[in-house]
């Protein structure tokens, strides 16, 4: 019997492990020709190969708009944020960096920030993300008591604290 229900158990944990969503996926991108990332990545999934290089160099060479960003740490409670990304992409290399380094600076919890790759054809296959409307990567997406209130679209318009800001008043 105790082996019957540790065989159980065994297959139980095999059969959801397997339909669970796998952080940092690498596919190959059959158009662009290289490994991307794809569904949910995690911030350090994102340091791999020509993207890790570009999001070190963006990071440590953004200054920040501190005043700004003093504005928005009144207002970012409640947020939620979703960035979809393209690894293969010139703006989301540059952009979500400087985006990650102000997230730091505000000390956003990494529990309200979800991150998304998406091939070139804006799919992520092993998550449907075709609710999100993506045209465009970067696509940063503000939530507020789980209702989007706003999004930053490839680059910002003025700066991605102003943009920031703006979108979640």
């Amino acid at each position: 019997m105790k082996i019957k229900n540790l065989l159980l158990i065994v297959f139980a944990f095999a059969f959801f492990s397997s339909n669970a969503q796998i952080k940092n996926k690498r596919i190959e991108d059959i158009d662009k020709h290289q490994e991307v990332l794809i569904g949910e990545c995690s911030r350090n999934g994102l340091i791999f190969m020509d993207f890790g290089h570009k999001m070190k160099f963006y990071y440590e060479k953004y200054e920040l708009d501190v005043k700004t960003i003093a504005k928005i740490k009144k207002k970012i409670d409640g947020i939620k944020i979703t960035i979809i990304l393209g690894t293969w992409c010139k703006d989301s290399k540059e952009q979500v960096p400087k985006f990650l380094k102000i997230l730091d600076e505000l000390k956003f919890k990494d529990e309200n920030l979800t991150i998304i790759g998406v091939d070139s054809k804006k799919q992520a296959y092993v998550l449907d993300v075709e609710k999100y409307n993506i045209e465009k990567v970067p696509t940063f997406i503000f939530y507020k008591k789980d209702k989007e209130v706003g999004r930053i679209i490839e680059t910002p318009k003025k700066t991605l604290e102003k943009d920031m800001l703006k979108k979640i008043r």
